[in-house]
């Protein structure tokens, strides 16, 4: 994993292998529910885990066309580097056990 810097913030590079072919979707890009062409990548990072990571692409709505094509030119096994701006990286999980405290 390496960092870069842009204009909007700092970018985390990532790379490995992706797990299936890409995929077009839609998806909201706003609360108001406006929805936008997504291309969606699955990578397994090259790291001592095998890390899997789901990275979006967003394109400007009416672009379905360019999100389909971008999606065909990625396969399942290919090798990969993407670049995340750090203010939009979300960390999930599965958890092992939830609680509430009891001070709540």
């Amino acid at each position: 994993m390496m960092q870069a810097s842009t204009q909007s913030g700092a970018l985390i590079e990532y790379s490995g292998t992706l797990l299936h072919a890409a995929e077009a979707r839609t998806s909201p890009s706003d609360r108001e529910g406006h929805m936008v062409p997504v291309l969606c990548l699955d990578i397994e990072l090259d790291n001592s885990f095998h890390t899997p990571l789901h990275v979006e692409q967003y394109f400007p709505t009416g672009h379905q066309a360019q999100a389909q094509a971008a999606a065909h030119r990625f396969k399942k096994g290919q090798r990969v580097t993407v670049k995340v701006p750090l203010l939009t990286l979300r960390i999930g999980g599965i958890a092992a056990h939830i609680n509430v405290p009891k001070d709540q």
